[in-house]
């Protein structure tokens, strides 16, 4: 249990990381994470994270795996959940936009997404 809790905890280091270079804001960053207010006082090392909590961190971490493999462009990998997509499921929306309605299945069809463009 306490590897576990180690890993979770180097995971939510490493998905606040990614959402910062996604330029993700306080709110946006706050919402996926289903973090308290004032989060950025927040001791992860003391936190005992939900399973959703959990499910997110590792929706992030394996869409950026993902972005990584499908481009090499920093700008690209980076850019991307920022960019407006006019192709299905965004339809002229951004990918961070859908994630950041709540849903944990918006962070999945995200993912299947990206996913099935690698495999294209």
């Amino acid at each position: 249990m306490q590897n576990e809790s180690t890993t979770v905890r180097a995971c939510m280091r490493t998905a606040l990381q990614i959402l910062e270079k996604w330029n993700c804001n306080q709110q946006q960053i706050q919402t996926l994470l289903k973090l308290p207010e004032k989060y950025s006082n927040l001791d992860i090392e003391k936190v005992n994270f939900s399973q959703d909590q959990v499910e997110r961190i590792s929706y992030i971490l394996n869409i950026h795996a993902s972005l990584n493999t499908l481009f090499s462009n920093p700008e690209n990998i980076y850019g991307f959940m920022n960019m407006v997509n006019y192709n299905e499921p965004f339809n002229g929306t951004r990918p961070i936009d859908v994630i950041c309605n709540g849903k944990t299945n918006d962070f999945k069809m995200i993912n299947t997404h990206i996913n099935q463009l690698i495999i294209c």
